[in-house]
């Protein structure tokens, strides 16, 4: 049974990373720089934080994703710098990571209207733990004798325009598309690389009283060799303090959200995704957490 098990968790492992190869998080509002790096310093918070995704619990090697990142506005430069450190794990492979962000901003006349031109640069040293999958596939199979680990470089571009209530922006990750290969396998006619992803976003600021706010908001995934993605969701701000957030992933999940701000500068924040169609016997623990602190440098 174990061999089976582990046999399965390599399969989807590899399904996985051949279609969604970028990890994604739920709060993706809060990772605008993350998905497109044109909206590095847009929001003006300068700050740090760290996100932990834990998802599909009863999976033998379930995903786990940790991220520690900044974004930072460089207000003199007309610019904004973001970077992420993160690994992702999923059965016997992971992925570990970093991106940095520029984006150079142009203001318009009012000082509301801002246009962001970004670019980013990422490194990512994808992984196998040999250990966990020489007993399911036998010594003689071509994984088993190539490399452990691979590290490739990439970049990837973008564009932001936001006003203080209307937000879009469109990027592209993995533009270079770098080669990724672990062992020489005769035969082979197509070798495996790192596939574009394409992010649409868009959100709209509606201030509904004195101290309340909904942010209807959407996101749009393009991955090559893989369905597209959609999200579309809500969130209601209550004087920057309170906000909760309910999101829709088409076909897949639902996310409810809640953050809170702790203290002037810190933030903490956590959601919970229900898939409507999980996967057959890991019902049980089909769901997704994920938790998150914000700390900012000055007083919004």
């Amino acid at each position: 049974m174990r061999k089976v098990l582990l046999a399965i968790s390599f399969f989807f492992t590899f399904a996985a990373a051949n279609s969604q190869q970028l990890h994604f998080m739920s709060q993706y509002l809060q990772h605008n720089s993350m998905y497109n790096p044109a909206a590095a310093g847009m929001s003006a918070r300068n700050m740090i934080g760290v996100s932990y995704r834990d998802m599909w619990s009863s999976f033998p090697g379930h995903p786990k994703t940790t991220m520690v990142y900044g974004d930072f506005d460089l207000k003199k430069l007309n610019a904004g710098i973001a970077t992420y450190l993160y690994r992702d794990e999923s059965g016997p492979t992971s992925r570990t990571g970093f991106q940095l962000a520029y984006s150079y901003h142009i203001k318009a006349r009012n000082d509301k209207s801002r246009f962001g031109i970004g670019i980013e640069l990422r490194g990512l040293q994808y992984a196998i733990d040999k250990t966990k999958i020489n007993s399911a596939l036998g010594n003689n199979d071509a994984v088993l004798s190539g490399a452990s680990n691979k590290f490739l470089i990439d970049a990837g571009a973008g564009l932001y325009w936001t006003n203080n209530k209307l937000s879009v922006g469109a990027a592209v990750s993995q533009l270079i598309e770098s080669k990724l290969k672990f062992a020489d396998v005769p035969g082979l006619q197509q070798g495996g690389k790192l596939y574009r992803h394409y992010n649409v976003t868009g959100s709209y600021k509606i201030q509904t009283g004195d101290d309340i706010y909904i942010i209807p908001n959407a996101m749009l995934r393009l991955i090559e060799n893989s369905p597209s993605e959609f999200d579309l969701g809500f969130k209601v701000d209550y004087q920057d303090k309170i906000w909760w957030a309910l999101d829709w992933k088409a076909k897949q999940s639902w996310s409810i959200q809640l953050g809170i701000k702790l203290r002037d500068r810190l933030r903490a924040s956590y959601s919970y995704d229900y898939y409507v169609a999980p996967m057959s016997v890991f019902n049980a623990g089909a769901g997704a957490h994920e938790v998150g602190l914000q700390f900012e440098f000055k007083k919004k």
